[in-house]
């Protein structure tokens, strides 16, 4: 018979069973009793959280532990240093475990752990919330040695062995996709921040360099703002050079990171002579700054530095240039390697005239009245300007940047030749705003800019000069003339070593006839060959006018490889017809200095000419044959 004590106690067991099935009813599932079933194949491990709700993150693995919290100065580690954590660390470590989808799984009972790392020495990954309780705990294998095809992905992922933690669910062994086993090698190291700076481009305010070169400073009003050398002078910044300077500091990192206490740096003597970089950002007026230590040796690659945000940390920075670092060689450091270089900042829609001045030579002036084209008038002759030496001029002085700056403070302008420029260029824009540059040799043959009021003298490259068109007939317009093939009756191709071919035009019907030597060709001619061979020369354009003494081209020219006649019907002022009228082009291969051009001559013009090689070719093509 059974006692009343036992039955009690069996009693009790059951009531408490019952209990805790209704406890895991009102879960929702039976997981604490049975176990949580396995995450089928092509589901994410983790999908119950956000990264914004990560706050904290633990790793542990082979002997070594690491805690890390998310503060308003970003990830910040408590063990096993005192130091910031790479934000990017903690970025790819939420990422891949919200990430991690599964490709394949087993019992754990049906799988070696030594073999897939899962064992004592694994690395276990442990993401919290702001209160400390768990969002996922799991252990991180090896690589497995298949891959996973992954949407919007071209190549295939790696995927790892990887082991739930979390309560009632570390029965299975997973295959997932990606792999950040990298980041946990050699002791946890990658987990620490090695980029000195930490913050936010837009936000900067100021930036303090002290270098080899002297002491600066630049900075801005707001964040819209343009940079500005604001010491020692008031300047004007690069973009370019700015912008390298900000990715520059952004993404500086050290070789290597070591611990205050275990390093020696060099004694205070040598200190005072460190470099300096600091910044500030806009919302405060204190500076984060780096402090370079001079190198051990000249053949040193690396220097010590400190940053006060993280006084317990040595950084080995790369001092010259090294793959897969941003050195400080890198940097623009300097005021000349940040100034802007630009020889002026003209606003050209507003720009009226531009007057030329050589020392030798007569004044020349190309000025507009808007919508009006650019004219140029030339020895008191008013025609149209020149366009391409109009956009090399003004490309020249807006786009080209000066190699050097000589002196900011000149009151001498004699040792760069600008107390006698050999050429002025004065640029008048609406409301009579003028601007006048002087540009000056020196004796070894260097060129000098200045702008005239400043103090300034810069260095040009020879390339702007000779991009300057100082001589009347330059300005020239490049249109040679203007073929109407409504009026059109005959064009003679004479080349060099054979009789001209005559080609009779009738534009009504836009009909060729062809003759060479009295004999009919026309059977033999390809009309849009010849087509298109009067489109080029109706519109003929050259590249370049040339003096009227240019002895190559007259040498050249004395003896042409291909000549063209135009002849045309004209007429008079009233419109009747007067004749026929002739003009000819010939064209010459051009000297060595010219590669890649053709001379010419019109024979109603004075000057000769160049054409470019492919115009030339175009002219010279065959007519004939389909």
């Amino acid at each position: 018979m059974r006692s009343l004590g036992s039955t009690f106690v069996l009693a009790l067991i059951a009531a408490c069973l019952c209990a805790l099935a209704i406890w895991q009813w009102r879960q929702g599932n039976f997981d604490s009793i049975f176990g949580a079933p396995p995450t089928p194949v092509g589901q994410r491990l983790y999908e119950s959280f956000t990264p914004n709700e990560v706050k904290h993150i633990r790793i542990l693995g082979n002997s070594t532990s690491a805690t890390f919290s998310l503060r308003e100065n970003g990830w910040q580690a408590a063990t096993p240093w005192s130091d910031r954590m790479d934000p990017r660390a903690a970025t790819a470590i939420i990422h891949f475990t919200l990430g991690m989808r599964v490709e394949d799984l087993a019992h754990e009972d049906e799988v070696n752990l030594i073999n897939t790392k899962l064992n004592e020495n694994a690395i276990s990954i442990r993401l919290e919330d702001a209160n400390h309780a768990p969002l996922a705990k799991f252990k991180l294998g090896r690589v497995t040695p298949w891959k996973a095809e992954v949407e919007d992905i071209e190549q295939p992922v790696p995927t790892v062995f990887v082991q739930p933690r979390d309560r009632n669910h570390k029965r299975y062994i997973y295959v997932c996709t990606g792999d950040i086993t990298p980041l946990f090698k050699d002791g946890l190291k990658f987990l620490r921040d090695h980029r000195p700076f930490y913050f936010n481009p837009v936000t900067l305010r100021k930036i303090r360099i002290r270098s080899q070169q002297g002491d600066l400073t630049l900075g801005r009003e707001t964040p819209q703002s343009p940079w500005r050398i604001v010491k020692p002078l008031d300047l004007p910044t690069d973009a370019a050079a700015m912008k390298k300077l900000l990715e520059g500091v952004f993404e500086l990192q050290a070789v290597k990171v070591s611990d205050r206490a275990a390093v020696t740096l060099p004694a205070n003597d040598k200190a005072a002579k460190t470099n300096q970089i600091a910044i500030v950002p806009f919302d405060s007026d204190t500076e984060t700054l780096l402090e370079l230590y001079p190198p051990e040796s000249p053949e040193a690659h690396e220097v010590k530095a400190t940053v006060s945000d993280r006084p317990n940390t040595i950084f080995e920075l790369p001092l010259k240039p090294e793959p897969g670092f941003f050195s400080l060689a890198d940097l623009p450091l300097s005021v000349n390697e940040l100034r802007d270089p630009t020889l002026t900042h003209l606003n050209i829609q507003s720009l009226l005239s531009i007057t030329i001045q050589p020392a030798t030579g007569a004044q020349i002036v190309i000025s507009r009245t808007p919508p009006q084209p650019w004219m140029a008038t030339l020895d008191g002759l008013s025609c149209e300007a020149n366009e391409e030496n109009l956009y090399a001029l003004l490309k020249a002085i807006t786009i080209n940047r000066a190699i050097g700056f000589e002196s900011d403070a000149t009151t001498d302008f004699s040792p760069w030749g600008l107390n006698r420029p050999f050429l002025t260029l004065r640029l008048l824009g609406k409301d009579n705003q003028s601007l006048e540059l002087r540009f000056g040799m020196d004796r070894k043959g260097g060129y000098f800019v200045n702008r005239l009021g400043t103090p300034t003298v810069m260095r040009v490259d020879e390339t702007l000069i000779a991009a300057i068109a100082v001589h009347p007939y330059e300005w020239r317009h490049a249109r040679l003339w203007s073929v109407d093939r409504v009026n059109l009756i005959a064009i003679e191709i004479k080349p060099a070593a054979a009789p001209p071919l005559i080609l009779k035009y009738k534009f009504i019907d836009e009909a060729w006839q062809a003759e060479r030597d009295g004999q009919d060709l026309s059977a033999s001619l390809d009309p849009a060959r010849a087509n298109y061979m009067l489109s080029v020369l109706e519109g003929l354009k050259v590249s370049r006018w040339l003096a009227l003494n240019d002895e190559a081209a007259s040498a050249a020219l004395t003896h042409p490889a291909l000549a063209f006649t135009v002849i045309e019907k004209t007429y008079n002022d009233n419109g009747d017809f007067i004749g026929l009228a002739n003009r000819k082009v010939a064209f010459a291969p051009a000297a060595s200095t010219h590669a890649n051009f053709y001379y010419g001559r019109l024979n109603t013009e004075t000057h000769p000419f160049l054409i470019d090689r492919e115009t030339y070719q175009k002219l010279a093509a065959g007519l004939f044959g389909k």
